[in-house]
């Protein structure tokens, strides 16, 4: 993002595992090539950049501690100014953006676990108070106020190394007693990713899972954005060891504090999450079901096709054609004997960054280990499903399968 007259540019430097998207340490070089890190002492990882019409200020927005916030940078001074900071989500979620007017207000599209996509504007002519006040624009959802909704809440705990963690926690619609529930734990993508606070009802299978009786997990694990860049990328090197770890240590603390039925657990992801779902029921028998999301189940294999073909390799730190080393450690088909958990593989059938082959061979796997499984390949869908027949039939086979065992009374959709 070029200041007004032209002296200085701002962009965003972060590593990032998927394409289009960017949240990280905001940085402004001059003509001269002199580069400064305005987000020096910040855990934040952020995104959306725009000047001041002086060219004095930066401002922008991105993830904080699970939660999205809005920055003024002063550029010549260095100081930053938080304007605003709330436990919601501005799309896109995966690079939140804005939009600013040459008098200084500000629009956003915003939503949180209890309210749907809405426009919002912040009007700023001056920051005196360094706060802005939002005012709703739009209502365009209004017959969300009759869909019945799991309550969303926030969870800490204690991860790996004893670092704090900050999780979803979604209650089941249906609970009024505070006796434990089955609970199925989602892995968000990416890694660099995060569960933010959106309206789950809007989309994949969380408040379907919530409606049918089960309480949803959803870990902002190491690796994730929205704490600085330190943590976004302490998972190098060991994607599936310690942010594994402190997903593990999330569901002992909600079994612990008496949310989560032991009994009665699952895991589901998409992308990076599908391959901690395979990795899971690669390690332990602690879930009674999986839903594998466009996983990955042989690194080697993933280098070879994948568009993305430079990730892992760049992930991992090591080359894919090391004998022994996280390519191969890592691989849930390696644990073979292992598997033991029921699972459901779901991929798109033209899907370029997780090619189908994935899916196949830990289908294999667990079809000739005997473990009950099920693999849906969806015509001409690529790493995201997109088509309504498809979302329909997708998330009746998840809603089935996690029913069928975890033992729910589930209604037909």
């Amino acid at each position: 993002c070029w200041a007004p007259d032209g002296s200085r540019l701002a962009f965003v430097s972060s590593t990032w595992s998927d394409r289009g998207c960017a949240a990280g340490e905001v940085w402004v070089v001059d003509r001269n090539g002199d580069a400064r890190n305005l987000c020096d002492g910040l855990a934040v990882s952020l995104s959306g950049l725009s000047w001041s019409a002086a060219g004095d200020a930066l401002f922008s927005i991105g993830h904080e501690r699970g939660g999205t916030a809005l920055y003024r940078f002063g550029v010549e001074a260095g100081e930053a100014t938080q304007l605003w900071w709330q436990q919601a989500a501005v799309s896109e979620a995966s690079a939140p953006a804005f939009t600013r007017s040459a008098d200084g207000t500000f629009a956003v599209v915003r939503e949180d676990g209890d309210h749907p996509r809405d426009l919002w504007i912040a009007r700023a002519e001056e920051f005196a108070g360094d706060v802005l006040e939002w005012k709703q624009l739009s209502h365009l959802h209004p017959q969300t106020e009759r869909v019945r909704i799991g309550r969303t809440e926030v969870f800490h705990w204690n991860g790996a190394e004893e670092w704090e963690m900050q999780g979803l926690l979604i209650r089941p619609a249906n609970a009024d007693a505070e006796a434990p529930a089955p609970l199925v734990m989602n892995v968000h993508g990416g890694p660099t990713g995060v569960s933010g606070s959106r309206y789950n009802a809007a989309f994949g299978w969380n408040q379907l899972l919530a409606n049918a009786g089960c309480a949803v997990f959803m870990p902002n694990y190491r690796g994730s954005v929205g704490w600085g860049r330190a943590f976004s990328e302490s998972n190098l090197g060991d994607m599936g060891g310690r942010d594994f770890d402190d997903m593990m240590r999330g569901l002992d603390a909600l079994v612990d504090a008496g949310v989560a039925d032991p009994r009665r657990l699952a895991v589901t992801g998409w992308s990076y999450g599908g391959f901690i779902a395979a990795w899971a029921v690669s390690q332990t028998d602690r879930f009674k079901a999986a839903v594998m999301g466009a996983g990955i189940s042989h690194w080697g294999s993933f280098h070879g096709k994948s568009c993305l073909a430079a990730w892992d390799e760049l992930y991992y730190r090591r080359s894919p054609y090391e004998r022994e080393g996280p390519h191969r450690d890592y691989s849930p088909v390696h644990h073979w004997e292992r598997l033991n958990t029921p699972t459901l593989i779901l991929h798109g059938e033209q899907d370029q960054d997780v090619p189908v082959e994935q899916g196949y061979l830990f289908f294999r796997a667990l079809q000739d280990k005997g473990v009950p499984s099920e693999l849906v390949v969806y015509p001409r869908e690529g790493h995201g499903i997109a088509e309504r027949a498809h979302v329909l039939d997708m998330s009746r086979r998840v809603l089935d399968w996690i029913g069928r065992y975890l033992e729910l009374q589930v209604t037909a959709i």
